[in-house]
């Protein structure tokens, strides 16, 4: 019997399911919902009317310069206009994206982290045709245009003042669009849509080389609002805070796409701010919010030095008549940080998911499930080992530790076949999508084991596979490390990775960040990590063996710390000096200080084992 293949009888037969159908649907066709609000930005309210009728302009912009390169020759008649978005959160960064859907064009979401040489190397593989920037990023773009291969200084269009970009021969964008209002197009001039095309292209870190393009497509953005909608239940009265990054998939498939769905509206910030969150959260009424990273975290810190405790903020918050706040859902929250902002502000629950940009495998906490948990998973995800054997379910103490680590913990994959829906790879890298696809599973690159919880499998998260500490000839993960590193008494936040060791394999190293008015106290520390293996459960090889202090962490656009510089720095006093650490041998009792003495004897550990170069190589 021949294979049904989903992909063409939706192609055939629901070639309507697209992101230009739904942006028409949500926005124009259902007439009564047209003058309600849908974004806040600055203060001032767009309407969905007001979204459409811009995004068409934006549309219209689009096709028209797609009309010309074709004339020109310089794009073939079945080809799809490509342009690349790299500035902050504002208006125009959604008038692009629904102008894209609706023109059927290519929008690479370039992530304004992006510097330099990868940034160049990044707008030359994607082969944009035109690129869109603001004043936040000019000064980037104006340092490396010279060096992009497919588009020149005539190519980049600005949002913004004309006085910044005076001197840089880029065009304003809102009088290019304006005139394309003039220009005549017609249906020869747009490419039929494929439910499977992308429609946004979205950045994701590697390990190694360039960054990964995640191909969102028409079906894939018009499916996803249904995804997390489903689980939150959200409503017309309902308005989201989009603080991420708009270049990110978090701001799209669970900020923007369930509010079109219900019809309800979203406040939009340039950039998160924690000190910010609470007054706009009252003012303009936010009931949900979407979250990856750090950002609970960031609220609860600037609450409570607001306030000085939580239940001081209970008593001001929970109950303050304009707090409609009650619902938050995203990834990279502790259960402790999610436990506390719900009593602080009277939440009805806080969904943290496990999910990525590809969307392959996607799970999310729901009300009734256990709180460190990230939901339930069905029979096609599964647990695999470096051999790709399903992993035993994890089982556990009376204090919750994990007592068969080893045999529960593996990479978290999902079996997929030639219906896969979500992601069939990424933009022009078929190294990388074979790396993710291999013998059958989806390989998502990160760590994990699942429980039989009252016949229920539950996933829990347990790390990125690059983030395994090899130490005496075991693998664990950072994770496991880090669950106990944020939570010393005096630190705020903390990072956990591999550091050189003198023998064999790696030692452990933490950095932390202090709370205000903190101090770090070596023999209390010692102690308290100590009294962690005694009653948290705590293996002894997970006890950091270094130690180090920082004023703050410089972290990414979506509020992320970015381990790899401090793994390449570890401890090496010679290389940077002004490095606080804290150590401890084997047999000691307590931390002490890294001084350039005691590194030069650990320094000659390792050349007599041969393995200075391990060492020295950050």
């Amino acid at each position: 019997m021949k294979k049904i293949n989903l992909k063409t009888i939706i192609r055939k037969f629901l070639w309507f399911v697209n992101f230009s159908t739904m942006i028409k649907a949500t926005m124009h066709w259902l007439w009564f919902r047209r003058n309600r609000t849908f974004f806040i930005f600055e203060g001032r309210e767009y309407t969905y009317k007001d979204v459409y009728e811009l995004s068409r302009r934006y549309a219209r912009f689009f096709l028209s310069q797609r009309k010309k390169l074709v004339d020109g020759g310089k794009l073939d008649k079945n080809e799809r206009l490509s342009f690349g978005v790299y500035m902050d959160n504002n208006p125009e960064f959604l008038f692009a994206s629904f102008g894209a859907g609706l023109s059927n064009s290519v929008l690479f979401a370039i992530n304004s982290g992006f510097r330099g040489e990868t940034l160049a190397k990044v707008m030359d593989q994607a082969r944009i045709n035109f690129l869109i920037i603001n004043e936040n990023t000019l000064k980037e773009v104006d340092s490396i245009i010279n060096n992009v291969e497919v588009i020149g200084r005539e190519d980049v269009y600005f949002v913004g003042d004309k006085k910044d970009f005076a001197s840089t021969e880029f065009h304003p964008l809102e009088d290019a669009v304006g005139n394309a209002q003039k220009v005549e197009v017609s249906a020869n001039d747009r490419v039929k849509v494929d439910n499977f095309s992308p429609v946004i292209v979205i950045y994701t870190s590697g390990t190694s080389g360039l960054p990964k393009g995640v191909p969102c497509t028409h079906i894939k953005l018009f499916g996803a609002g249904f995804v997390v909608q489903s689980a939150v239940r959200l409503n017309k009265n309902d308005r989201g805070y989009i603080s991420m990054p708009l270049f990110h998939s978090n701001a799209w498939y669970i900020g923007i796409l369930p509010q079109m769905i219900v019809g309800g509206s979203f406040v939009l910030k340039r950039r998160f701010s924690a000190s910010a969150f609470e007054e706009d959260m009252l003012t303009y009424g936010v009931t949900f919010l979407n979250y990856v990273g750090q950002p609970l975290h960031y609220i609860i810190d600037a609450l409570e030095r607001k306030y000085g405790s939580g239940e001081a903020i209970k008593a001001a918050l929970a109950a303050h008549p304009r707090n409609k706040f009650r619902k938050a859902y995203g990834n990279g929250a502790t259960v402790t940080d999610r436990i506390k902002l719900k009593r602080y502000l009277g939440m009805e629950h806080i969904y943290e998911i496990y999910g990525s940009t590809e969307a392959v495998i996607t799970t999310a906490n729901l009300p009734g499930d256990p709180v460190d948990s990230v939901g339930q998973v069905d029979s096609s995800i599964r647990i695999l080992n470096e051999e790709d054997k399903e992993c035993e379910p994890g089982s556990i103490d009376a204090n919750g530790a994990l007592t068969n680590y080893d045999k529960a913990v593996g990479e978290i994959c999902r079996k997929v076949g030639e219906n896969n829906l979500r992601f069939e790879g990424y933009f022009g890298n078929a190294g990388a999508t074979n790396q993710k696809f291999r013998n059958g599973w989806y390989h998502s690159g990160d760590l994990g084991h699942v429980r039989i919880v009252n016949g229920k499998r539950y996933m829990f998260f347990n790390g990125r596979t690059d983030d395994w500490i090899r130490k005496d000839g075991e693998n664990f993960s950072a994770e496991n490390v880090l669950n106990f590193a944020q939570n010393i008494p005096c630190v705020d936040c903390a990072i956990a990775y591999g550091a050189p060791c003198e023998v064999a394999d790696e030692k452990v190293m933490i950095t932390v960040q202090l709370k205000d008015g903190a101090d770090f106290n070596p023999d209390e520390i010692y102690q308290w990590f100590i009294k962690q293996q005694k009653e948290g459960g705590m293996d002894p090889k997970w006890m950091p063996d270094y130690i180090r202090v920082i004023d703050k962490f410089t972290v990414t656009d979506t509020q992320k710390i970015i381990v790899r510089p401090f793994k390449r720095e570890n401890f090496n006093l010679e290389n940077l000096p002004a490095m606080r650490i804290y150590f401890r041998r084997r047999g000691d009792n307590t931390y002490h200080p890294l001084t350039p003495e005691e590194f030069r004897k650990i320094k000659k550990e390792f050349a007599v084992n041969g393995r200075e170069a391990i060492l020295t190589s950050g």
